[in-house]
């Protein structure tokens, strides 16, 4: 099947969004305070992959400024998901921005750091596979 466009454009856009959620959770790890940007990636991450578990309408409640624009998006989040083999992914991300103990939270830091940049590396993968030159 001929890649087009727009499958490159959405693995990179991807990739570009894990990249930002990681720096975000960086600044959050240094300084104790989660910005707007992170809070946005952290929920529509965890609403996405709940909506996948459950099947319930992929797209329903994101935010606008989500980069979970196609279906080759959810795809990768997806499988990202299944390598880490854990069914609990979406309620560790949640203590990013939920929890009130910072011991979990700290927690949730560190799993959510791991999982954005596997989600990053996946996105970058598939968009260096369909460029053919890769970043």
């Amino acid at each position: 099947m001929p890649v087009n466009v727009s499958d490159n454009s959405s693995s990179l856009s991807l990739a570009i969004d894990a990249r930002m959620a990681i720096k975000a959770l960086r600044n959050f790890q240094r300084n104790g305070q989660a910005n707007e940007l992170l809070t946005r990636a952290v929920e529509d991450v965890a609403g996405s992959l709940k909506a996948l578990s459950t099947g319930g309408p992929l797209f329903a409640n994101l935010s606008p400024t989500s980069p979970f624009e196609s279906y080759e998006q959810f795809q990768t989040l997806q499988e990202v998901q299944t390598a880490f083999r854990d069914n609990d992914v979406e309620a560790k991300l949640e203590l990013v921005t939920k929890s009130d103990d910072p011991a979990l939270r700290q927690k949730g830091i560190e799993f959510a750091i791991l999982f954005f940049s596997a989600l990053e590396r996946r996105a970058r993968q598939k968009f260096n596979q369909s460029s053919g030159s890769g970043i």
